[in-house]
């Protein structure tokens, strides 16, 4: 495991991920408009970029499907285009690109490698709209890093973090990918707890980046604690974003985290920063437009939380906000 810390230092170490905004999102919208005319054209109509009007009521994106072409070329490639190509389809929502994922990762361990194009696509696809493309990227970012999905794999990286803490952002990060797909979620979201309030700033922050990988609700008191009361202002933005959109929670589960963020817009010693995040969370997490105030929030949560909540678990459970 140790020839991956060269890399690990690299990308996750002060001026990579952790200074920059995690994800990509992009949303593209196109109204067509046509002018009416009051008599016929006496020359041929202009057919160009300048008729097509910007603004426009939303359109769902676009998205295509993996054709028996772009498989069978797939297929005849070393893993490492294959990754890349079947990551790269995945963000951009092809049906069929996380079931040919799901059909071959396996088999990318230790023949896949970590590459700038790899890291563009892996944190887009982490951020995705979608849970499925998200939990794609985890089982790619594993067999990237050749780590089996085992006991042992797990307690190799806890070892690891426990002996120096050049490999806390890394086993941190790792270890809720782990957990994510049912190694040992309990004994991990323990470890990671237990460096909740570790004095270095950079373990709190990849803390909270590993335990929203976990996708677990019992996460969601770890985050409202770090949200109050982390003296960072940089690991209390990401445990905000890791109940509003990022990570592995479902919006049904998001909406558990509503009551805790209620009581925190109520508490006088927050700081202003903090508190608009509160208020950005709520307006995320429950699709509800409401003004930067605690008592209508309180109001609305008591008349219409549990409905939005139970529209949320009738929809489509994989479908959550994207990060930008």
């Amino acid at each position: 495991m140790s020839e991956v810390l060269p890399i690990t230092l690299a990308r996750y170490g002060l001026g990579s991920r952790a200074k920059r905004l995690l994800g990509i999102f992009a949303v593209i919208s196109f109204a067509f408009s046509v002018a009416a005319q009051s008599a016929p054209p006496t020359h041929p109509p202009v057919n160009s970029g300048e008729e097509i009007s910007v603004p426009g009521r939303p359109v769902p994106a676009d998205y295509g499907q993996l054709s028996e072409h772009n498989i069978d070329w797939m297929l005849m490639q070393p893993a490492q285009t294959q990754m890349e190509f079947l990551l790269g389809a995945a963000v951009n929502h092809d049906h069929g690109a996380t079931d040919w994922i799901n059909k071959l990762v396996e088999g990318w361990h230790g023949k896949v490698r970590f590459t700038q194009k790899f890291d563009d696509l892996d944190m887009t696809a982490l951020y995705s709209n979608d849970l499925r493309v998200r939990a794609a990227a985890i089982e790619i970012n594993l067999a990237v890093f050749n780590l089996p999905k085992t006991e042992e794999t797990a307690e190799g990286l806890m070892e690891h973090a426990q002996k120096s803490t050049a490999w806390h952002a890394f086993a941190m990060w790792e270890l809720g990918m782990l957990a994510n797909r049912g190694v040992e979620p309990e004994k991990i979201h323990d470890f990671l707890r237990g460096y909740l309030h570790n004095p270095n700033e950079k373990t709190r922050h990849w803390v909270v980046e590993g335990l929203a990988h976990l996708g677990t609700d019992d996460t969601i008191p770890d985050f409202l604690d770090v949200l109050r009361n982390d003296p960072s202002l940089e690991v209390r933005e990401r445990a905000g974003c890791s109940m509003a959109k990022s990570g592995m929670l479902t919006r049904q589960q998001r909406m558990l985290a509503v009551p805790g963020l209620i009581d925190l817009a109520y508490d006088p010693a927050l700081d202003a920063t903090t508190r608009s995040w509160v208020y950005q969370a709520l307006r995320e997490i429950t699709n509800e437009h409401l003004g930067d105030d605690p008592a209508t929030w309180k109001n609305w949560y008591s008349s219409m939380g549990a409905k939005r909540r139970e529209e949320f678990r009738q929809g489509e459970e994989w479908a959550v906000l994207g990060n930008n």
